[in-house]
């Protein structure tokens, strides 16, 4: 009888303990599917994109999520290259992008009124705008809307600025016999009837979080807490912060950054600096 009670005794106690360790090894790993990386704690800090939008920290780093690509916003053709080439090229030109303030900040969008051609002559309605940040809020200084005829000799990977052309309407009593003119006739209803108020909108938000953001990477590196910069043909310019954040923007002018930086660097000493 002892010997049973004993054996009795034991499996209890074996019984016992496997229940802990289930109830505990459950536990465990509820609690890990809502925190799948132990230990990690993040700061609650958000980053500013390009497009407006904000990302947070992510584990196991605590590194910034990715934020959308410029392109994605900015770009509505499929081939954002040549969206990206035309759109420079129409900063360039005094007929849609000019400055009446100085320090403000130009930005222009397009879109295809042939949404399945995306081979030269192209047509397409532009809006560019002339903007400054005033009492934290956009502000248009000027503006360009209306559709143009765009053209380019050759299909490149890279193209060449001075090589683009362009045909526009002209105003009041000649706007509909050019339109006649330039436009095919499949093209002419869209353009009578293109709705501006997207694309305005579009390139609102860009110019708004894109001045922002300049003025945040030139704060940055007049205060030292820059480690590198680095700019691009299209004047995408970057800067890595020396908490390993990143700031990206369009600055006003090519070179814009580089200058800023040269400046900075007497005082704060050598930045790192990268070109495409």
């Amino acid at each position: 009888m002892f010997i049973m009670i004993f054996k009795s005794q034991r499996d209890k106690k074996v019984l016992f303990f496997i229940i802990i360790i289930l109830l505990v090894g459950i536990s465990y790993l509820i609690w890990l599917a809502f925190n799948p990386f132990p230990g990690t704690l993040c700061p609650d800090d958000v980053k500013l994109c390009s497009d407006g939008s904000y990302v947070g920290r992510i584990k196991p780093n605590c590194e910034f999520m990715e934020c959308p690509s410029p392109e994605e916003e900015l770009f509505s053709f499929s081939n954002s290259q040549i969206e990206k080439a035309i759109i420079n090229y129409l900063l360039t030109e005094e007929y849609f992008s000019w400055e009446t303030e100085d320090n403000s900040h130009n930005f222009c969008g397009i879109e295809n009124l042939d949404s399945e051609n995306e081979l030269f002559p192209l047509y397409i309605w532009v809006y560019c705008g002339e903007y400054i940040i005033q009492d934290n809020g956009l502000k248009t200084l000027s503006g360009f809307s209306g559709p143009a005829k765009i053209d380019y000799p050759n299909e490149l990977s890279f193209y060449d600025l001075s090589k683009f052309s362009y045909e526009v309407p002209g105003d009041g009593s000649q706007y509909t016999e050019d339109i006649k003119q330039i436009f095919p006739t499949e093209i002419r209803a869209k353009i009578f009837g293109f709705k501006k108020k997207n694309i305005i909108e579009r390139v609102e938000k860009i110019a708004y979080t894109n001045i922002s953001s300049w003025e945040l990477i030139r704060q940055a590196i007049d205060n030292c807490e820059v480690r590198s910069v680095w700019q691009t043909h299209d004047k995408t310019v970057g800067a890595e912060l020396k908490n390993g954040d990143e700031l990206i923007a369009i600055e006003p002018e090519i070179d814009d950054i580089m200058k800023i930086v040269e400046i900075a660097e007497i005082k704060c000493g050598e930045i790192l600096m990268a070109t495409e």
